[in-house]
């Protein structure tokens, strides 16, 4: 039935027509093709019209119903739910059964082929339950590189049954979920898992999978971390945690998945998701919101923030908040980092009428979410025993819906117009709504799948050109458009005293050719002066540190750049629609234009720009331009670059005005109302323009194409959004990214920087999951096009050295990822031409191709390639280094060696390089060094020592010719056999009784002997600790070390009981003499080892021994016995 006059909707209002320039309708545009802006497709034709008002269109969508699901919907006997995927399946549950159908079916080959058959359905069972199944607790989705979907149905009990395949309703497996006692209320599907909630808001991780053909499904319910309570304030009671809320009748609302990614803990490392939760309260608690980034678990009350915003909405007196009672209806996602939630306000105090608004809350701090606004919606009857309204956002409208009546409402914009369809009168019940792949679809008991269109939003109006009589439209007949050569400049000079007002008159006198008159405004507001010695700034020159502090913001510079973004933002003259407010009007508009059509208003700005740069070379001010403070605030620039880009900003509004009219119009449309009308706040329109927005005299595209200086922010709406439109059809997600870096790569490249990685990584996903080779690769080159792009205009950035490091890291973060991808060699293409050399090796060394990077280490001689080619190889270690050292190009060795010898800690590479080489001499050294700098194991050192003098011996240098090498190894190998030679007592008593030990200093093992109180050290020990101060280099040092070494060796002894009637027998008893003995027998040097005897009696270590006068005679009795021996001269 065809809903054409007012006794269909609920809304007195009707949409205003929009009339063709002529005044006549166009020929060829029926009435009936409606070109909604988010369902066109060019190849799909209408359906019948179900339903329809001067607004909407309700019309059949798809293939019919299979037989088996109409008889299930006529003869079902209980309750029946549906649900729409965008996978492209629909499924509805009765009872235990799920009947699951496609949506499509494949079109006719010819025109004359029939009709195609309606897609055949799929009957599946679900498990026993003592409650009532519904849709949405099962889910349909593809699994990779499966031609038939899977299905997950859950229980409210919480047993989940997996199918794999659709296909095969008998290949099933049960798994039961530990909820205790808890229902189960909504299943989602996520790109790699699905999520169960419950009734009382527990979340579920479900992970179904297949493995060498067994199928397992994981559950897992998500928990804060532990000790996640620390920290929470007043705030907490405001919460409500898990499975036990704040309010004990708590319920489940929506479950949102507002970004797709990891949930869980883990040391994979991947993008964060994010899953929210809204839970309603009884009792007046408002809705409760929790939040899931990643591992983190954050939760809020909304009631205070929805209330608060309820009354400025409604402009309602300040009184008690908690008289106004708060519900939450339904919620869904909403761009990035945003959701939409549909609630109902109650004021019990002062009336029982029931409000509607939409809410938009930002979530992008997940510890502080933001109601951004609230749009107040028109009341409208509804019984109570019907279910809770529920919406479905589609783009700047919403659609509201219960299973009696359809309700289109503006979702941005406060307004009473609510386009209205109640279908219970034809005996007809809505079962569900989505939006599948850009196309709002409800499902009708009475009709399928039915496909909504609005006519607001048609296509653009054809130009005059496009008549039905063929006039001629001529280019030139817009040169009069510009409203520039009809301003007086006489009346402007009245009626204007800043310095842009004079300027404006001076560019006015410039096009009447009055050089006298513009001059002389031009000398008296912008002097010069001689005696400045300052040169102007050129596009090429780096300013100096004292031009950056004193020509910055100068009169000049400013004057010219608001003047050029005045004139690139003017309101158009010929549009009565943009009219500013009444008073007097000072500001003189440059750009305006009288055209209307957007492309013809841009044209005259460019030329008006055109003139206006013109006037400033001629006039020679062009060339005294210095800096202004950059826009980001991040430093200053030179003004004749923030000129460039205005004008950059211009060429961008043209070229996606023409993009406008070809296949990727929807993408930018829905880019322009972004943000035009999104919440981003990004720049704030004159009250005149939000009014006439408000109030649909403007359309978004309008509004844009006027600010031509913030054009920009539609591609960064671009790169932002390129993955919020993700679905579940792969091949339409990468054509989806496809398009939009095509339009960026037609518009331009600079405004999009900061959002490429965002394009980068959905482009990654895309190419990489879309199932068409041919999407794939077109997605892959556009990339690989923008990425060249990109990096071509960041190239100057490399020229400073203060911008450097931003280059690298650019050039680095767009090109990894095809190299991520596969795309090894479109990476190293990219790499090769803005020399990225790290990502050049890191591709060879991944792949394996020593000869490729030898390659290069050829062609860039003088580039370091070498040096950080093997400072990566290293560095991951592997066989490649082994490959490395035992590279035979003379080339590559020689390059090698010089590398490995300018830094110390590379000595064990290059002795094993030398080894490699059998240069035997060479690698000597390399392992006499690192024998010397060992400090951890007294066995390495003496292996590499020993390795060292074996080097030495096949080396040709000759044995009796010292060398410093020779001497190391030598010293090494000695210090080796004295911690060898350690006494047991000395090895217990510091812990080194294991088979290895840290090498010690020869200074601290005579420290070890010297201190030592052990009396099992004899003559041959304190021998040692002698031996031990040859590798003492300070002589200093070393001598009082030897001194100490002899007095432990006399306190060894007891001196209190000496012979005095056998003193040659008690110099035998003593060990003092003994190790003189020793000493003298093996060859040393006493009068080089032994102390003088007044050293000996002066040391403060022997003061109680030599205090007794006996121990004094023995001691000067044994030096006077030695001093008596044959060719010995002792010191005396």
């Amino acid at each position: 039935m065809e809903f054409s006059n007012t006794g269909g909707m609920r809304s007195p209002f009707s949409p205003r027509v929009r009339q063709s320039i002529t005044g006549r309708k166009p020929i060829g545009m029926s009435a009936r093709k409606n070109q909604n802006k988010y369902i066109q497709s060019p190849g799909t034709q209408n359906g019948d019209v179900i339903y329809k008002t001067p607004i909407s269109t309700v019309e059949t969508y798809g293939s019919p119903l299979p037989v088996m699901v109409t008889e299930t919907l006529t003869f079902a006997s209980g309750e029946v739910s549906v649900r729409l995927s965008p996978c492209g399946w629909c499924w509805l549950v009765a009872g235990r059964r799920v009947v699951a159908w496609p949506r499509d079916c494949a079109a006719p080959t010819a025109p004359s082929s029939p009709a195609p058959a309606p897609p055949a359905a799929r009957e599946l069972t679900l498990p026993q339950t003592d409650l009532a199944h519904k849709a949405d607790l099962v889910e349909l989705f593809y699994e990779d590189g499966a031609q038939m979907p899977s299905c997950v149905g859950v229980s409210p009990e919480g047993v989940v049954r997996y199918w794999w395949s659709v296909g095969h309703p008998s290949a099933m497996l049960d798994v039961s979920c530990e909820l205790g006692g808890q229902e189960c209320e909504r299943l989602l599907h996520a790109r790699d898992y699905l999520l169960l909630a419950t009734t009382t808001c527990s979340v579920v991780l479900l992970r179904p999978h297949r493995h060498e053909g067994r199928a397992t499904v994981t559950c897992r319910v998500l928990r804060p971390p532990s000790g996640w309570l620390g920290g929470i304030g007043r705030r907490v009671s405001h919460l409500f945690f898990g499975s036990m809320p704040a309010h004990g009748d708590t319920k489940l609302v929506g479950l949102v998945v507002v970004s797709e990614g990891q949930l869980e803990s883990c040391e994979v490392e991947g993008r964060e998701g994010c899953v929210l939760l809204v839970g309603g309260a009884g009792g007046g608690g408002g809705p409760l919101l929790q939040l899931w980034r990643g591992a983190e678990l954050h939760e809020h009350s909304l009631r205070r923030a929805l209330t608060d915003a309820h009354a400025r909405a409604h402009h309602a007196p300040h009184g008690d908040p908690n008289s106004v009672e708060i519900t939450a209806l339904d919620v869904r996602a909403s761009g990035n980092n945003g959701v939409l939630m549909l609630i109902s306000a109650v004021n019990v105090a002062r009336s029982p009428d029931v409000r509607y608004a939409i809410a938009h809350i930002s979530v992008e701090d997940p510890a502080n979410p933001r109601v951004t606004s609230l749009i107040p919606l028109r009341s409208w009857p509804q019984e109570v025993d019907q279910p809770a309204t529920r919406f479905l956002p589609i783009g700047p409208q919403a659609l509201l819906y219960t299973p009696t009546y359809l309700a289109l409402v503006s979702s941005t914009v406060s307004n009473d117009k609510v386009d209205f369809i109640d279908v219970s009168s034809e005996g007809d019940r809505i079962l569900g709504a989505e939006l599948c792949n850009g196309v709002p679809l409800v499902f009708s008991k009475k009709h399928g799948v039915l496909a909504l269109t609005t006519a607001d939003n048609l296509a653009p109006t054809p130009s005059l050109c496009d008549s039905p009589m063929g006039s001629p439209c001529p280019s030139d007949m817009y040169d009069g458009n510009l409203s520039l050569y009809e301003i007086d400049p006489h009346e402007v000079s009245m009626v204007t005293t800043d310095a842009c007002g004079k300027l404006k008159t001076a560019f006015l006198f410039h096009l009447r050719r009055d050089a006298v008159a513009c001059k002389a405004i031009i000398d008296a507001l912008f002097p010069q002066h001689p005696a400045s010695s300052q040169p102007p700034l050129s596009p090429n020159r780096r300013p100096a540190p004292e031009e950056e502090q004193t020509d910055v913001d100068a009169v000049l510079d400013t004057t010219v750049l608001n003047i050029a973004t005045e004139m690139l933002d003017d309101i158009p003259a010929g549009d009565p629609r943009l009219t500013r407010a009444g008073g007097l009007r000072t500001r003189v508009s440059l750009g305006s234009s009288a055209a209307l059509q957007h492309q013809h208003q841009l044209r005259d700005k460019q030329r008006a720009f055109t003139l206006f740069r013109d006037f400033l070379r001629a006039q020679g001010l062009m060339r005294r331009l210095q800096l202004v403070s950059a826009e980001s605030g991040g430093g200053v620039t030179r003004t004749v670059w923030a000129l460039c880009s205005l004008a950059e900003q211009l060429a961008i509004a043209v070229a996606l005005r023409r993009l406008q009219h070809g296949p990727d119009a929807q993408l930018i449309e829905s880019a322009i109302y972004q943000v035009v009308c999104g919440d981003s706040g990004e720049v704030e329109e004159e009250p005149e323009v939000e009014a006439a927005l408000s109030s649909g005299a403007l359309s978004p595209a309008d509004v844009c194409y006027r600010r031509v200086s913030r054009v920009g922010r539609v591609l960064r709406a671009l790169a932002a959004n390129a993955h919020a439109h993700a679905g579940a059809d792969a091949r339409a997600n990468a054509a989806h990214v496809h398009a939009t870096i095509n339009i960026i790569n037609v518009s331009a490249i600079i405004q999009v920087s900061a959002s490429l990685f965002h394009i980068n990584l959905h482009c990654r996903q895309s190419a990489h999951n879309c199932p068409d080779a041919n999407v794939r690769w077109q997605v892959c080159e556009a990339s690989a096009a923008l990425a060249d792009r990109l990096l071509a205009d960041a190239e100057p950035l490399q020229n400073e050295p203060r911008t450097r490091h931003m280059y690298e890291k650019l050039c680095r973060d767009i090109i990894r990822p095809f190299m991520e991808e596969g795309l090894v060699e479109r990476a190293a293409v990219l790499a090769e031409k803005f020399k990225e050399f790290e990502l050049l090796i890191e591709m060879c060394i991944d792949s394996n191709d020593m000869d490729r990077l030898y390659g290069y280490i050829d062609k860039y001689p003088n580039e370091g390639v070498a040096e950080l080619a093997f400072a990566q190889i290293v560095d991951r270690g592997g066989p490649l280094v082994s490959a490395l050292l035992r590279a035979t190009q003379p080339h590559i060795a020689s390059r090698l060696v010089a590398w490995l010898q300018a830094a110390p800690s590379r000595a064990h590479l290059l002795a094993l390089q030398r080894l490699a080489a059998r240069d035997y001499g060479a690698a000597a050294p390399a392992l006499a060094q690192l024998a010397g700098d060992e400090q951890d194991s007294v066995n390495r050192m003496t292996t590499m020592a020993s390795l060292a003098k074996l080097c030495l011996l096949a080396s040709d240098e000759p044995d009796n010719q010292p060398t410093d090498t020779r001497r190391k190894v030598e010293t090494c190998l000695a210090l080796g056999d004295q911690h060898a030679a350690l006494p047991r007592d000395l090895r217990l008593h510091y812990g080194l009784d294991s088979e290895d030990t840290r090498v010690i200093a020869p200074e601290e093992l005579v420290q070890m002997y010297i201190e030592t109180e052990s009396q099992s050290l004899t003559e041959y020990d304190y021998k040692k600790a002698l031996d031990l101060t040859d590798y003492v280099t300070d002589m200093e040092r070393r001598d009082d070390l030897r001194l100490k070494v002899w007095c432990a060796c006399i306190r060894h002894d007891s001196w209190e009981s000496c012979r005095m009637d056998a003193p040659a027998e008690e110099l035998q008893a003593k060990m003092f003499f003994r190790l003189i003995d020793l000493v003298h027998l093996m060859g040393g040097d006493l009068e080089l080892l032994l102390p003088a005897v007044e050293d000996i009696l002066t040391a403060p270590a022997l003061s109680s021994v030599v205090a007794d006068a006996r121990a004094q005679y023995i001691i000067k009795y044994g030096y006077e016995c030695l001093h008596a021996r044959p060719h010995t001269t002792p010191q005396a």
